[in-house]
């Protein structure tokens, strides 16, 4: 089993920001509960001093208090739907990727959800076959024609994306690749892969390599074939915990092991 060296640290973060909105969302002003005991005391004065009917009063009070109720209570649960849904939807899709990733056999490390040189990068994953960088999507749907242009299905047609995945993942591809020249003065081209997380998404993908980048589009279920399948070798044990150690910081068995040698 492959050695995960970071897990999607910024769920928990996320997962945080989100309670944080949420209580602020649902924090409802004290002027907002004031001016409304306001308006329903001015009803029961109105109706007591011009209309002569305190039952009235009384009536259109409560009912104003009961108006203001439903709203509270209607704005706090629809909120915490939304975004529930939300951080849901979002996480489940880095969740299933990572826990793919976690199945690679002995001699890799994954590395989720880090920043490298300015790119947000949802997933590396360093083994003897290489250095891979991953894009993950949770969307439900997709399409992708053989020159690499990618569409969304919204209202009914396929709507063309203006940057398509492959596209972003290539940024982080360069900034991998400038990192390791620059701190270990190699020259490493790490593969660039989109994954397609969501199981129950609906999918038209005419190729499985895309522009830019020879960028590979597989599904989580595909990543072990697709990054340990194939058998190549083309980093040497050190190398790869070389690598991996400089891409989180840190110093790795096979270092220690050397020196005591």
């Amino acid at each position: 089993m492959a050695e995960t060296l970071r897990w999607p640290s910024s769920l928990i973060k996320q997962a945080d920001q989100v309670q944080k909105r949420k209580a602020n969302k649902n924090k409802v002003p004290l002027k907002f509960f004031v001016l409304g005991l306001l308006a329903g005391a001015a009803m029961f004065i109105f109706a007591w001093h011009y209309l002569g009917n305190t039952a009235l009063g009384l009536w259109l009070s409560l009912s104003w208090l009961s108006v203001l109720i439903i709203i509270v209570l209607g704005r706090k649960v629809f909120s915490n739907n939304i975004e529930s849904d939300k951080l849901q939807k979002g996480f489940t899709g880095e969740v299933i990727v990572a826990h793919a990733l976690d199945q690679l056999p002995d001699g890799w490390f994954v590395i989720n959800d880090i920043v490298i040189k300015g790119s947000q990068i949802d997933h590396l994953a360093v083994g003897p076959a290489g250095v891979y960088c991953l894009e993950t999507k949770n969307w439900n749907n997709a399409g992708c024609d053989e020159n690499g242009a990618w569409f969304r299905f919204h209202l009914g047609q396929w709507a063309p994306l203006n940057q398509s995945p492959a596209e972003q993942n290539m940024s982080h591809v360069q900034s991998v690749k400038k990192f390791l020249n620059e701190r270990l003065g190699l020259e490493v081209s790490p593969v660039s892969v989109v994954v397609l997380a969501n199981p129950d998404g609906k999918f038209n993908i005419k190729t499985r390599i895309v522009p830019p980048g020879d960028t590979s589009i597989c599904l989580p279920s595909e990543l072990h074939h697709l990054l340990a399948g194939s058998g190549r070798t083309v980093l040497p044990t050190d190398m790869v915990e070389k690598i991996a150690g400089a891409l989180v910081n840190r110093k790795l068995l096979y270092e220690h092991s050397q020196g005591e040698n």
